[in-house]
């Protein structure tokens, strides 16, 4: 019996050990990740900051056809709404554990850089009837969330803020245009015909928006 508690004692100090090895290994790991977090935020500030200048010219050139821009100050994002859409179409929801419930959506789109090349498009014209239909919470750039998002929420009795350009969100029907800073769109990474640090321009018309997976 003695010998027994001799070894579950040896046992449990390596186990005390282990255990304080492990938590000196996750708090490392915790310190590296706060710590390039912190680098990849000031990042994005400096790339925002830089491009701010760029994105206020663009929509302000007459030749570009903006009538009513307007910029979002926790995005640096500059849109346009053209139609705001059937207001009822659509309710954007939270789950219980505040999360936003990511939409179905079905949308015409052109896609172009500020010097006007087009590198994406679901048709040669938005009047064709050719569309784009995905999970709004399934491999979309930033911008586009932003995008289609309400800027807050209630939740438990008290607002939420996000990064939502519109206070309802689009809807059915709804139709905007925007010029989003590069860390919104693909950001450091080149994308086929997008160069990395790519500032983008869509114009997005929602033909359907709903929670059917």
């Amino acid at each position: 019996m003695k010998h027994t508690n001799k070894i579950l004692f040896l046992l449990f100090g390596v186990l005390i050990a282990f255990s304080a090895c492990n938590k000196t290994d996750f708090d490392e790991i915790r310190r590296e990740q706060e710590r390039q977090d912190s680098i990849r935020q000031a990042r994005i500030r400096k790339v925002l900051a830089e491009q701010e200048p760029i994105l206020r010219a663009y929509v302000q050139d007459p030749d570009n056809g903006w009538t009513n821009p307007r910029r979002s100050d926790s995005t640096g994002i500059w849109y346009e709404v053209l139609e705001p859409g059937q207001s009822d179409s659509y309710t954007y929801k939270l789950n219980s554990i505040g999360q936003i419930v990511a939409p179905t959506i079905e949308v015409k789109y052109k896609g172009q850089l500020l010097n006007g090349t087009v590198f994406d498009q679901t048709s040669d014209s938005l009047a064709n009837k050719k569309t784009f239909k995905t999970n709004l919470g399934s491999n979309i750039i930033p911008a586009w969330v932003y995008a289609f998002i309400p800027s807050s929420f209630t939740y438990n009795g008290q607002n939420m803020p996000t990064f939502g350009l519109t206070s309802s969100g689009l809807k059915k029907g709804s139709k905007i245009r925007f010029v989003t800073p590069s860390p919104w769109g693909y950001d450091d990474k080149a994308n086929e015909k997008i160069p990395a640090n790519s500032p983008l321009v869509f114009e997005i018309e929602v033909v359907d928006i709903n929670d059917n997976l």
